[in-house]
């Protein structure tokens, strides 16, 4: 008879760790599911300081406002490491902006904004900027055509336990103006989780 009362409450102890587990799977599959974050670039503006072709060497000063936008739709916040932005002509790396590590809250958006100053001196002295120089005579205003790549990564910590991590490239493609000041930006994202 004394046996009766240790069964009822394993049975009851057993039943409620059942339960536990069931709601504990539910709520990580509906509510606390990891989700990669959302990350966009855009040149926010073109900073022209000298512009001087005319003259030998060249001279171009430019400089670009890269800003990144890292959406967190977990609810957990999302820790990156350092963003880095690489700036490009033709293939050739002629600047590069680091931002340092950081955290966006739980549901929540951040915006960071880099400064990318061009290395004018890599690009004057290239084949390719010679024939856009030369082509602008006949075809004004002179444009110079650079890519910018932004990349994030990180990792997502959900009921602190359960880790997700993702990375997130963004690469625009800019055609600048520099005599008349103005670029004009195209854009594409690209996302890794896990």
């Amino acid at each position: 008879m004394k046996r009766k009362p240790v069964v009822i409450c394993c049975s009851v102890l057993l039943a409620l760790i059942i339960i536990l587990a069931i709601v504990f799977v539910v709520l990580y599959f509906t509510v606390f599911r990891p989700r990669s974050p959302h990350v966009a670039a855009k040149v926010v503006s073109m900073t022209v300081t000298q512009v001087d072709v005319f003259v030998l060497p060249p001279k171009l000063n430019l400089s670009f406002d890269v800003a990144v936008t890292v959406k967190n739709p977990n609810y957990a916040s999302f820790r990156y490491g350092d963003v880095v932005t690489d700036l490009n002509y033709h293939g050739l790396a002629v600047g590069q902006s680091v931002m340092l590590a950081g955290e966006v809250g739980a549901r929540t958006t951040q915006t960071v904004t880099a400064t990318v100053v061009l290395q004018a001196d890599k690009v004057v002295f290239t084949p390719a900027f010679v024939q856009e120089l030369a082509a602008s005579v006949f075809n004004p205003p002179l444009m110079l055509p650079f890519e910018t790549r932004t990349t994030v990564a990180g990792k997502a910590v959900v009921a602190g336990t359960f880790k997700i991590k993702a990375s997130s490239a963004v690469t625009c493609l800019i055609s600048s103006y520099p005599l008349t000041g103005e670029s004009n930006t195209n854009c594409t994202s690209t996302t890794n989780v896990g």
